[in-house]
């Protein structure tokens, strides 16, 4: 068994597939639907986390229900959480409450695409407020409403072709960690795949006294393997609700009920 092999194997199929569609459709949208469903179903899909699901669209919160993100290729979210508020497999519209992870799909990926998918999923991380329903101490059926603020954000992961085979992995680390400087908080990319050239991985901090956006790569035949790793590694951490609690999505339709009878 050579599982080293087998990785390079794998990301050479996944490749051959994507530009095979990229050079058989000339239909933009279909092209963009083609091949996100390709990244979806061999490399997204078979490493989610159980409880875990992905689907094409936009994200909202509570505070502003009628603002919705720009259309993010998938959105991850927490069936055990929540599912669509609207639902459509070519566009759903996901509570913020349930949204664990973003992916963002491109064919023709450089330093300018790669600032304008990071630019487009800091709006998403930056929805950190969760509305949720607990139970009130002392009753077994009364309710409180909770508002929760600075919630840890939503996990961005970036998978693309370079538009540039021999794009340099040094370049892209460095491209990765100017962007993320330049755009300040609450960026955070934690993984960028470049489909043939490297893994790259933002190193989380826990204080001021490190520095910022450090880059880890992984630029070897083991590289599709180490974004599987950490794509799974994401949503395992992702805590789940507490006991007997429930999102609260009475704020994203407003009303109070009429009493038949009192």
């Amino acid at each position: 068994m050579n599982l080293l092999k087998s990785f390079a194997e794998r990301e050479m199929a996944l490749s051959s597939k994507l530009r095979e569609k990229q050079a058989g459709i000339d239909d933009p949208t279909g092209k963009g639907i083609a091949t996100e469903n390709v990244v979806e179903e061999q490399l997204l899909r078979p490493f989610l986390s159980p409880g875990f699901d992905c689907g094409k669209g936009a994200v909202i919160s509570a505070d502003n229900p009628t603002k919705q993100s720009q259309a993010i290729d998938r959105v991850i979210f927490d069936r055990r959480t929540s599912t669509p508020l609207v639902y459509d497999p070519a566009h759903s519209i996901f509570p913020i409450e349930a949204v664990a992870g973003m992916v963002e799909i491109t064919m023709h990926l450089d330093a300018t695409k790669l600032r304008t998918d990071i630019e487009l999923m800091v709006a998403v991380k930056g929805m950190n407020q969760r509305r949720y329903l607990v139970p009130k101490p002392g009753s077994r059926t009364k309710i409180l409403r909770q508002t929760h603020k600075n919630c840890v954000s939503a996990r961005s992961f970036i998978v693309g072709l370079p538009a540039d085979p021999k794009w340099d992995s040094k370049l892209i680390a460095e491209a990765l960690r100017r962007i993320q400087l330049e755009l300040g908080s609450p960026t955070h990319v934690h993984g960028l795949y470049v489909i043939g050239i490297g893994f790259f991985s933002t190193i989380a901090v826990e204080n001021t006294d490190e520095p910022m956006y450090r880059i880890a790569s992984w630029t070897g035949a083991d590289r599709i393997f180490r974004f599987s790793g950490e794509f799974r590694l994401a949503f395992d951490r992702w805590d789940p609700l507490e006991p007997s609690w429930s999102v609260d999505l009475n704020g994203y339709v407003p009303n109070k009920p009429t009493f038949i009878v009192e």
